[in-house]
C-alpha cells in the first residue's frame, strides 16, 4: 500500500512537471518608470516621479486594500479582447483581475485603418496602441475615449521545451483630467517593460 502511494505521488509530480515545462504565461509584472507633469500653485510646471509601485498604491487605496503585498500590477497579454492588452491589478493568490489600470487597444485594427508592423515569422511586432483608463485616481481618469498612446514592442520566443516567453516594452503618454484631488490637468509619460511571469 505504501509503494502504491509513493508511485501515485511520483505520477502526480511527473504530471505537474510536464505541465510546468509547457507553460506559456499571459500575465507578467508590469515595470514602469515615468513622470507626472502638472502646474503647481505658483503657476510653474513641475514633474513628479511615478512608478509601477505608485500606480499600484493608488489603485490599492481606491480598492481599500492596505496590504499591497497581496496584489500586483501586471501586463495582461490579450486581456481586453477583442481590442488588445491590458494593465491590471490582480490578486496574487488567485490571479483574479480586481481592476484595470490601462487598456492598450486598437494597435492593429484594420476596420479602423490601423496596422501593426510585424516580421515574417510573426514573432515580433511594433504597434501604436490607444490608452484607455477606467477609474479615477491621481494618475487615471474614467473616460470612454482614448486618453493617450503607447508605442509597444512585442517579441514572442518559444524555447525547445515549448515555453513561450514574451518580451514586451514600450513608452506610454496619457492625460488625466482634473478630478478628485487633481485640481488641474496632469500629463503622464514613461517607459515600461515586463518583469517576472505571474500567470
Amino acid at each position: 500500500m505504501r509503494i502504491t502511494s509513493i508511485i501515485s505521488a511520483a505520477a502526480v509530480l511527473l504530471l505537474a512537471l510536464m505541465n510546468l515545462r509547457g507553460q506559456s504565461y499571459y500575465e507578467y509584472k508590469f515595470v514602469f518608470s515615468g513622470t507626472a507633469y502638472r502646474t503647481n500653485g505658483a503657476g510653474n510646471i513641475v514633474g513628479t516621479p511615478i512608478t509601477d509601485k505608485t500606480l499600484l498604491q493608488t489603485q490599492g487605496e481606491r480598492l481599500n486594500i492596505t496590504n499591497l503585498s497581496t496584489i500586483s500590477i501586471v501586463y495582461h497579454i490579450g486581456g481586453g479582447p477583442p481590442y488588445g492588452d491590458t494593465v491590471d491589478i490582480i490578486s496574487n493568490a488567485t490571479g483574479q483581475t480586481l481592476t484595470t489600470e490601462f487598456g492598450l487597444y486598437f494597435g492593429s485594427d484594420t476596420n479602423l485603418g490601423r496596422y501593426a508592423v510585424t516580421n515574417a515569422a510573426q514573432t515580433e511586432q511594433r504597434r501604436v496602441d490607444q490608452i484607455y483608463t477606467f477609474s479615477n485616481t491621481p494618475y487615471t481618469y474614467e473616460n470612454p475615449d482614448s486618453l493617450g498612446t503607447a508605442f509597444t514592442c512585442k517579441r514572442f520566443l518559444t524555447d525547445t521545451n515549448g515555453n513561450t516567453n514574451s518580451i514586451v516594452e514600450g513608452a506610454l503618454c496619457w492625460d488625466v483630467t482634473p478630478t478628485g484631488t487633481n485640481s488641474g490637468p496632469v500629463i503622464c509619460v514613461g517607459n515600461f517593460t515586463l518583469g517576472q511571469p505571474m500567470f
